[in-house]
């Protein structure tokens, strides 16, 4: 945890009532003022020429990155992990997403039709493209260096892993422009350490225990080598929770620089690991949640992926700003002057489950957004950010009265209590609750259609 400015000038001149205080060698009137801009990263510590040796650790201890950030990947498309600086989201937020990596074995006959269903991969969720981030590229075959340059050529991230020292040597001569993430397996760190020195990019360390891990990846930053990614080769299921938790508290609690690096996770390497979906379901999201900045997946299976991707988004979402979109009144189909009026919140989930109901439904109906601050429905009712008077002025804002010639209003099912409040604010329209649940909007819209869409203001 950083220094308050407080905590910095009680070590100051200043603060200890030295006669140097308040020198103004710094540039600063006074060392309160000093230590407030050191405080907030506006000033060094090396402007004071006063600072003692323990305020100098203290800062430089309170100052040290808990979990480095690693990039690898071509500029256009970079992937960025670690920086984490949190166990737990609600206590700030998480900063990089976690790394969803496919494995692909050079020597597989449908090779290119795979690399092709992966980085074409994409789906649309709450407003955001979802992709895959990157193909491991595993050396099983003379043709290992030609995949990796076919991968490079393709602009997708790449991390190359092999066995063998002197072809993952031929493959960075060729590809090193991409900057790949390098993993050579094998726990021979000055090999490792050539590897990141020689091509500048970053390298896996890897250790088959925490105690072995520790010991490679201290020496690597022994060898000034911090450019590195961390990997745990045997894990079990049993302890494999328990291992990754220790990693990422070491480093984010304890600052324990040899761990303070992001983690690299191989379904591979799980113990007793098969290619059951619900397995790999299971371990994938562990892996997910706790703790691997980079997870690689054994297979592209496209409804796993599609769960890790829903799972990934949701966990990274900062939890101060939820996803929300602007309020204003989306025309969903071709609407025209008949068609039904619906009021939600601006939260994005809310949003876009609502809008492909309606879709759904084949009924065009305009589909009002209330600002409500991105909560859902009985969020922002709770919160009265979704209450009589917001809705009726958003009515009024956006002239629905204008847009169809009835005047029927329809809210959610949940809070069918707001109709007379709603009513009273704007009597001439009429207020009927939806559905409870989006599920049911393609149903409730079908009847509203029979009952109510033929029927003149």
């Amino acid at each position: 945890m950083k220094l308050t400015g407080l905590q910095i000038f009680k070590y100051l001149p200043g603060g200890r009532k030295e006669p140097e205080a308040n020198c103004k060698k710094c540039g600063f009137p006074t060392c309160m003022a000093f230590s407030m801009k050191l405080a907030k990263g506006e000033a060094t510590i090396d402007k004071c020429a006063y600072v003692s040796d323990e305020l100098r650790i203290l800062f430089e201890e309170a100052s040290r990155v808990q979990q480095q950030e690693i990039t690898f990947g071509p500029i256009k498309r970079q992937v960025k992990v670690g920086n984490e600086t949190v166990m737990f989201r609600h206590d700030k937020k998480f900063v990089n997403p976690t790394c969803l990596s496919i494995r692909l074995n050079s020597s597989d006959a449908d090779f290119t039709s795979k690399l092709e269903k992966i980085t074409g991969y994409s789906i649309e969720r709450v407003g955001e493209d979802l992709t895959l981030d990157a193909v491991a590229l595993f050396d099983s075959d003379e043709s290992f260096e030609q995949k990796a340059k076919q991968i490079a050529g393709s602009g997708f991230p790449l991390i190359l892993v092999s066995s063998n020292f002197d072809n993952l040597v031929s493959a960075l001569n060729s590809v090193k422009e991409t900057r790949p993430l390098v993993y050579f397996e094998n726990s021979d760190t000055d090999k490792q350490v050539e590897l990141q020195q020689k091509f500048d990019v970053p390298v896996v360390i890897t250790g088959s225990n925490i105690e072995e891990l520790v010991n490679n990846s201290f020496a690597a930053l022994e060898k000034k080598t911090q450019n590195i990614v961390l990997n745990l080769n045997r894990l079990e299921p049993e302890n494999m929770l328990q291992d990754l938790t220790y990693i990422r508290r070491a480093a984010i609690e304890d600052k324990f620089k040899p761990l303070g690096f992001p983690v690299i996770s191989f379904q591979k390497d799980i113990g007793g690991f098969d290619s059951n979906p619900v397995n790999q379901g299971i371990i994938g999201s562990v892996l997910l949640c706790k703790y691997s900045n980079i997870v690689v997946l054994d297979d592209f299976n496209e409804a796993i992926i599609y769960a890790f991707l829903t799972l990934r988004q949701n966990i990274f979402t900062d939890p101060e700003k939820p996803l929300q979109i602007e309020p204003r009144v989306y025309p969903i189909g071709e609407v025209d002057e008949s068609s039904p009026v619906i009021v939600t919140t601006n939260f994005a989930l809310t949003y876009f489950t609502v809008a492909g109901e309606i879709e759904s439904s084949n009924i065009s109906s305009y589909l009002v957004v209330t600002p409500s601050d991105g909560m859902s429905v009985l969020t922002a009712w709770s919160a009265d950010k979704f209450n009589g008077e917001i809705i009726a002025k958003t009515i009024k804002e956006y002239n629905l009265a204008n847009l169809v010639k009835h005047r029927k209003l329809i809210i959610p099912g949940y809070v069918a209590g707001l109709k007379e409040e709603i009513e009273e604010e704007i009597p001439e329209w009429e207020v009927i609750p939806g559905a409870n649940e989006a599920v049911d909007i393609v149903e409730f819209l079908k009847e509203y259609r029979h009952k109510h869409m033929n029927i003149k203001a």
